[in-house]
């Protein structure tokens, strides 16, 4: 987020085989299906060469298992994103992040969230958020109880004033139980994702990718909460064949650079995934401003600290990416502000019903 001067990481403002034969599917149609399946995506996958870019296919996503996280205006995001696909979305990480809607569709405002938080009003936010569950414009709220939200906001922070992560915890606390929100606010952390072997020093503003390491396992820790403290160790060991790129350009009508989304995104697939069979979680990383592809190319990808996690809990990864625009979004952030439209934060807007499009390509 950044914004004006050195504008936005401030903004920096701040991804048919058909066996029925009655109401119920028999069980060897269904393994007939899956076996088919199976085959198609392992041959698919085992043609596809290093850099190729495919396309998203079906998978066997375990019911109730879609999250979704983000880093700065990626955080923002995760949060719209949450709030408003609640049905479907059923938990949250938030690095570094401000509360749903804080920006109510202006850069100016948007700016005073990330500066002076005590310009805020948490209960109006709220009000906002309940009116547009009312109107349908985004799922209803009560979707939101049992889900899990994750925040860390570190102590040095000198983009987004660090009184966000308490407000973000204010605002959810609204929906659902205090048990279910974890927090870590402790930690003498610049704005950053942090990891506990990759990027700068943590208490240092890193420019060259926004990573720090902080000695702190944050992609671990934050899926681990999400998926109620089940998972596994993350492993050091991660196929490099396992990350592809995917056409992002087709969830945008083809013309991706009018919404400032790139033309692909990246997708983790891990080895137990390649068996379309084997249910799988999902997982949506949204990253900051300036950390996309156009940016460091693949390091927030490879280095934030997710695949490790992924590979060892068969968790699909998907990475939309953002382009810079002129004027509009300098820095490749997601839409937090209203770039894109005055929808922004709603279930219609660009960059929102493209990625759960593109959730539901996978087999939401």
């Amino acid at each position: 987020m950044c914004i004006i001067g050195r504008v936005l990481h401030s903004v920096v403002l701040f991804d048919g085989i058909s066996c029925f034969t009655s109401s119920r599917p028999s069980r060897i149609c269904s393994t007939t299906k899956n076996m088919l399946k199976s085959a198609m995506i392992v041959v698919f996958l085992a043609q596809v060469s290093l850099g190729q870019i495919i396309n998203l296919q079906p998978y066997a996503i375990e019911p109730g298992s879609l999250t979704v996280s983000g880093i700065s205006a990626g955080a923002a995001m995760a949060t719209q994103f949450h709030v408003a696909f609640s049905a479907d979305v059923n938990g949250v990480g938030i690095f570094a992040g401000i509360p749903y809607g804080c920006a109510k569709g202006s850069l100016a405002v948007a700016l005073n969230c990330m500066s002076s938080p005590f310009l805020t009003s948490v209960p109006t936010l709220i009000d906002r958020t309940d009116g547009f569950a009312q109107d349908g414009t985004i799922d209803p709220t009560s979707n939101m109880s049992g889900d899990r939200v994750y925040v860390f906001h570190g102590t040095r922070d000198s983009t987004v004033n660090n009184r966000n992560g308490e407000q973000v915890v204010e605002f959810y606390q609204n929906y659902l139980s205090t048990s279910d929100i974890a927090t870590e606010f402790t930690i003498a952390a610049e704005h950053c994702q942090p990891t506990d072997n990759f990027g700068g020093e943590c208490n240092r503003q890193n420019t060259d990718n926004y990573i720090n390491d902080c000695d702190y396992r944050g992609a671990f820790l934050a899926l681990n909460h999400l998926y109620g403290g089940s998972l596994l160790p993350d492993t050091t060991a991660v196929p490099e064949s396992n990350l592809f790129q995917f056409d992002q350009a087709e969830f945008f009508g083809g013309r991706p650079e009018s919404y400032s989304m790139d033309s692909v995104g990246y997708i983790y697939i891990p080895t137990e995934c390649k068996d379309p069979t084997r249910y799988c979680k999902l997982h949506v990383v949204l990253h900051g401003c300036l950390q996309s592809s156009q940016e460091i190319g693949d390091v927030f990808v490879k280095n934030a600290g997710y695949l490790e996690v992924a590979e060892s809990n068969a968790i699909i990864l998907l990475f939309p990416q953002v382009v810079r625009t002129p004027v509009s979004n300098p820095n490749a952030c997601f839409d937090w502000w209203g770039y894109a439209g005055n929808d922004y934060d709603l279930k219609t807007g660009v960059q929102m019903d493209a990625i759960y499009q593109m959730c539901k390509r996978l087999g939401l």
